[in-house]
């Protein structure tokens, strides 16, 4: 829990989804771009609060010293104080998304849930902005979905699909749903699994019969991809 715990605490958030792609200016003035095709991993750049107290938080720092720069966190915004990141938009309750199921047919760009709630036709299933968790990995939906009439709605999302759904899998949207097992344990909402890229060291700042946990940069975490 030591990532969310700093995560819980931190000043800010700098979030880096952007697609992998270069530019050239010519002498002209005339641009052009090609793009190298990736994952297109989520980074997360955590500015932490400077001043915890050393006495209460060697428990933190232990459980960070475990994890380091080699071993994957999960970090989840609904639990710690920032879940205006991933909340969720739509129409549905939480006990509707819980039901739904993202089916098999789920491929690139397009993620396919079933098992859809009796709504209203024009509610919405999810707004665009709004984030899917299908297994391990998160997708941003890239356009308002509405129910319909049918059995199924096809969600278009800003990366491809990671991992195929080889059989139907409980939904998470935003802050709702539970998620599969990750790293052994399963989270509410959704939640990236990640690694440290940048793990800072600290200072202590003596005070009076204790000091307090200076960090010497930011702590930044970059989802782990393993497929």
């Amino acid at each position: 829990m030591s990532l969310n715990q700093i995560l819980a605490i931190t000043e800010s958030v700098g979030i880096n989804d952007q697609r992998f792609v270069g530019q050239v200016l010519s002498r002209n003035q005339r641009i052009s771009t090609s793009e190298i095709l990736t994952v297109v991993p989520f980074q997360f750049t955590l500015t932490p609060m400077k001043y915890l107290l050393y006495s209460q938080n060697r428990d933190v720092l232990a459980t960070l010293r475990y994890y380091d720069k080699a071993l994957t966190q999960y970090l989840n915004f609904g639990v710690t104080g920032w879940v205006n990141y991933i909340a969720y938009r739509g129409s549905m309750t939480s006990g509707q998304i819980a039901a739904c199921q993202w089916q098999t047919s789920s491929a690139n760009k397009n993620l396919v849930l079933g098992s859809l709630p009796s709504i209203a036709s024009n509610a919405y299933i999810v707004r665009a902005g709004d984030f899917c968790q299908v297994g391990l990995y998160s997708y941003i939906a890239t356009a308002d979905v509405q129910r319909g009439s049918g059995s199924t709605v096809t969600i278009p999302v800003h990366r491809n699909l990671l991992a195929a759904v080889t059989s139907p899998i409980a939904a998470v949207i935003g802050q709702y749903g539970t998620t599969v097992s990750m790293g052994g344990s399963s989270y509410t909402g959704v939640t990236f699994p990640v690694i440290l890229r940048d793990y800072p060291t600290y200072t202590l700042m003596p005070i009076t019969n204790d000091s307090f946990i200076s960090w010497d940069g930011n702590f930044v975490a970059f989802e782990a991809v393993t497929t």
